[in-house]
Order: structure tokens, then C-alpha cells, then sequence
């Protein structure tokens, strides 16, 4: 079994069962926030014409040997194709940045850089080379070119880029069906008073924001009273409508912890449990046929690391993403801080900014002040026992 293992043997774990979901197919400005299911290629040449890169006058460079100026005949704005247009010698066209580059055109000079008389031009400057200013016909990319690999992320620049080829739809990952249970008598909802040692259930409201930034959300969300029975029936329920459950509170071993005995009645096969962490370190994960379940501690703290930690990971693997340590990266720490042992790994709220960071104070299990405001985790390894001020650590964004 599994028990008390290393952060880097639960990431390993987690890694190992990655699967992708279902693919679908969506609008173009649906597909936002999904990764791309299959690889795209350009349907198109782009730019699918020569076009004037510039507002200008188009000529052909050779005349420059024997003209001194030019004798405009043409005006070429964007959008308009001169198809029976011959340019004759010695003659120029006023040409607008997109516009079609007629036959004979090989070079755009900036109108910046004429000086104009009537319909005659004459240029202020010999620096001109032949064929500036045209953007040449599949410059950017030749059609049948792939253009975005699979499991990219699809943003707004990927969006727009996908535009200019006339592309409407976008195979893609489907969402997850998520769930969430809930646990603890002491948890009241948003809305209603407090009564003598109750709190409110901030855990679901975390959890719930952190799902939307990610483009999921919960298709239900149980609260469980602390019995066994009720314990049971709320987990069952959720296996039942979702590829993922997330359970947070009664994983530990106390007199109202029925998470695991729950689990261990529902056949879910434990994966691991318990980790050398600190916070978060009762953390279950397992499955039960082709669903997987992730059961935090119910300290709200710990319930914010391990999701960032192993929860949100997992669910991008599974919705495309390929890279499971895409949010790490290094820092230099402006604060001293120490801890008593070098058996856990423990993850610290910090404020990173230009290549520092600093570890806020309220790092126990209960508190959210410093993850309010914390804009990343310090990960202090299991074999170090300080953090020296310029000493370079491991940084988790989030």
C-alpha cells in the first residue's frame, strides 16, 4: 500500500493515470479555454495574395534606371482587384496597406517617402529595395501547413489566428464531469447565520472558483452529514454521475471520519494515502473502475494546496494539457524561515514578483489570509530544514 509517500511518488502516481476525455466538436469562439483535440492545418494560403504592406505607391523597380518620376494612373485601396490593370512604363500605382499588388508591381515604397505633383511622384530618398513593402503570397503559412498540434491550448490569439483561415470548428476535449462531497456537520452555507461552532463552507467556494478558471465546473455538489451512512450514499451518488470526485473533510481517523471507510465499502481501489506534506498531508487518491477520486482534508488551506498541488494537474492532463509541472519554476527567496524536521515536504503561500519571492506569514492548515494573497507555493523539500534569504527555491504559480 501507499501510505506516507513522497510528494514526487504522489505527483508520479497522479501522472500515471492521466487519461484524456471524449472528443467533441465546438464553434470556434466555444473552443476557448479547451485544448485542441486533433492537429489543424491551414486551409488557405496567408496571405492568400501579394498585398502592399504599406499606404505607398507601387511601381516596378527597374524603372528607377530610366525615370526620374513616376506618373500614378491607378488608385488600389484594400478589398478592390485590379484584374485588367497592365502597368505600363514609367507609370505607378497609390496602393493601401492589404490592398491586392497588381501585375508589374514588385516593389511599395511609403508614401512617407514621395513627394507628389498632380499625378506625378518623385522619391525624396535612393534607399529603396526591390519587392519592400509586399507581403508575399503563403509568407506567413502555405495551406495544407500545420498550424496548431494537438493538445494546444486554444486562447484568444490562437482564436483569431484560426479566423484568418476561415475556420469555423475546432475538435477539441470535452469538460470532465466533476463532483464534489462536502463533509462536516459544522459547515453552513452563504446566506444563513452562524449558530454556536459553526462555520461557513468556504471549501466549495474555493474549489468551485478554481474549477472555473480552468473552464470546468461541478455538475453537482453533495454535502454529507457526518454518519457513515449518509457518507456513503453521498459518495456513492457522485461516482455514479461523474468521472471525478472531489471530497473534502473526513479523511483523517477521527471519531467522524467516514470518508475512507466509505470508499474502502464502495470497492475504490486506493491508489495512495497520506503524504509527507505539510499542509494536506491525509490526502486520498483512488479509483473505482475508469472514475477517480481525491479526497483533501477539510482545512481550507490544506484543501487550496493539494488542489494546486495534485487536483488541478490531473484534471488539465485529463482535458489536454501535456506538460504536469507546466506552473513550476525558480526563485530567489527574500525570507528566512526553518522547520523542525526534514521528514515532509511542506508548501508555503508566497508573493513572487521579477524573479523573488516572498513567504507570507499564516502558513497553518486553518488560515486563508496568506493564500488570499499568495500568488504562488513555495515547495520546501522533505531533506531541507531552512530557506536562506538568496537562496534560489522551487516556486509553484498559481
Amino acid at each position: 500500500m501507499n501510505h506516507f509517500i513522497s510528494v514526487s511518488e504522489a505527483r508520479k502516481i497522479i501522472q500515471n493515470q492521466i487519461f484524456t476525455t471524449e472528443k467533441t466538436e465546438l464553434s470556434l469562439l466555444e473552443a476557448q479555454g479547451f485544448y485542441a483535440a486533433e492537429e489543424i492545418r491551414a486551409t488557405l494560403d496567408v496571405p492568400s495574395f501579394d498585398n502592399s504592406a504599406m499606404d505607398g505607391y507601387g511601381f516596378r523597380f527597374e524603372d528607377l534606371e530610366d525615370f526620374t518620376e513616376l506618373n500614378v494612373t491607378q488608385i488600389i485601396p484594400a478589398g478592390i482587384s485590379k484584374k485588367d490593370f497592365v502597368l505600363g512604363r514609367g507609370e505607378a500605382v497609390r496602393i493601401f496597406t492589404g490592398a491586392k499588388i497588381p501585375d508589374g508591381v514588385d516593389t511599395v515604397v511609403m508614401q512617407e517617402k514621395v513627394k507628389q505633383n498632380e499625378h506625378l511622384i518623385h522619391f525624396g530618398t535612393n534607399e529603396i529595395q526591390k519587392g519592400e513593402n509586399i507581403r508575399l503570397k503563403a509568407s506567413q503559412t502555405p495551406s495544407g501547413t500545420v498550424i496548431v498540434e494537438k493538445n494546444t491550448y486554444i486562447n484568444h490569439a490562437l482564436i483569431g489566428f484560426l479566423a484568418g483561415f476561415g475556420i469555423e470548428k475546432v475538435t477539441v476535449y470535452q469538460r470532465l464531469k466533476i463532483g464534489l462531497v462536502v463533509t462536516g456537520n459544522e459547515l453552513v452555507e452563504l446566506g444563513n447565520s452562524l449558530a454556536e461552532g459553526e462555520i461557513y463552507n468556504s471549501n466549495r467556494y474555493t474549489l468551485q472558483a478554481a474549477l472555473a478558471e480552468i473552464n470546468h465546473q461541478f455538475s453537482c455538489i453533495k454535502h454529507a452529514e457526518d454518519t457513515e451512512d449518509a457518507t456513503f450514499h453521498a459518495i456513492k451518488e457522485a461516482l455514479h454521475h461523474n468521472d471525478i470526485v472531489l471530497i473534502t473533510g473526513g479523511i483523517s481517523v477521527g471519531d467522524y471520519d467516514y470518508v475512507k471507510p466509505a470508499l474502502e465499502k464502495l470497492d475504490v481501489k486506493e491508489l495512495f494515502y497520506k503524504i509527507r506534506q505539510k499542509p494536506g498531508k491525509p490526502l486520498f487518491f483512488g479509483k473505482q473502475n475508469e472514475k477517480f477520486i481525491f479526497a483533501l482534508p477539510g482545512n481550507p488551506a490544506s484543501v487550496f494546496s493539494c488542489y494546486h498541488q495534485y487536483v488541478k494537474p490531473f484534471l488539465l492532463g485529463c482535458f489536454g494539457r501535456q506538460n504536469f509541472e507546466e506552473e513550476m519554476d525558480f526563485a530567489i527567496s527574500e525570507s528566512y524561515v526553518r522547520k523542525k524536521s526534514n521528514e515532509q515536504t511542506q508548501f508555503l503561500k508566497a508573493l513572487y514578483s521579477k524573479g523573488n519571492v516572498r513567504i507570507l506569514s499564516g502558513q497553518e492548515s486553518y488560515k486563508m489570509n496568506s493564500a488570499a494573497q499568495a500568488n504562488c507555493l513555495v515547495e520546501f523539500s522533505e531533506t531541507a530544514t531552512e530557506i536562506n534569504i538568496g537562496e534560489k527555491v522551487k516556486i509553484w504559480k498559481i
